[in-house]
């Protein structure tokens, strides 16, 4: 993620000055399911969650974003609708771009170009991953998994982090698992020394052992 920051200091000048700022307190909501989708957003700063919810009322996690993403690209579709809901699970600041707009970008303004169509290939890779991940790897591994990936989401100014925003219950719905066996596996993470802390939790370089065990 911080390459992504520094890859992208031309492109959120020019997303600046065609897009338009929104503050999401943490918890707030940006859009729901199904909503009519005509707005690309930025993320400039905070941590953005975007899960699915079945007709059943199931929800899954697809996707937690930090600064340098773009989400709710869905929009640059004819006649488009929100395919899941996002919300910030911190003090988060994006900035709207209007479908036209971003159309506009892409086709004038090659440093936005370049920067957008690599962030859809690593969100078309992550999404290839995560299947795998949850077809092929045991519960201990997705999570092990998911906190290395959230330990690397932090805000750029160190003040919020993206693991003392996710809580047991959305670790669950990220790794596919249930809330008590999230806390089974963080309970083992803690006692081998993979992971510190109980409110917050610090996730240490070793961890990556589970996802090397066979």
């Amino acid at each position: 993620m911080r390459s992504i920051q520094r890859e992208s200091v031309v492109s959120v000048a020019a997303i600046a000055r065609i897009g338009t700022p929104l503050k999401i307190a943490r918890n707030g909501t940006i859009y729901r399911q199904s909503e009519r989708a005509d707005v690309v957003y930025y993320v400039e700063r905070g941590l953005v969650r975007v899960d699915v919810a079945s007709p059943e009322g199931k929800h899954a996690v697809v996707a937690l974003l930090g600064p340098g993403s773009f989400f709710g690209e869905c929009a640059l579709a004819p006649q488009a609708q929100r395919k899941g809901s996002a919300s910030a699970l911190l003090d988060t600041r994006v900035i709207c771009i209007i479908k036209a707009d971003v159309l506009r970008l892409l086709r004038s303004n090659s440093t936005f170009a370049r920067h957008f169509m690599s962030h859809l290939v690593r969100r078309v890779a992550r999404a290839e991953e995560d299947v795998a991940d949850l077809q092929l790897n045991s519960i201990e591994k997705r999570l092990a998994r998911a906190l290395l990936l959230l330990a690397d989401i932090d805000d750029q100014d160190g003040e919020q982090t993206a693991l003392a925003a996710v809580n047991q219950q959305t670790l669950a719905e990220i790794v596919g698992t249930t809330r008590p066996r999230v806390s089974h596996f963080l309970g083992r993470f803690r006692r081998e020394g993979y992971v510190s802390g109980r409110g917050q939790i610090k996730v240490h370089s070793s961890l990556v052992r589970v996802l090397l065990k066979t």
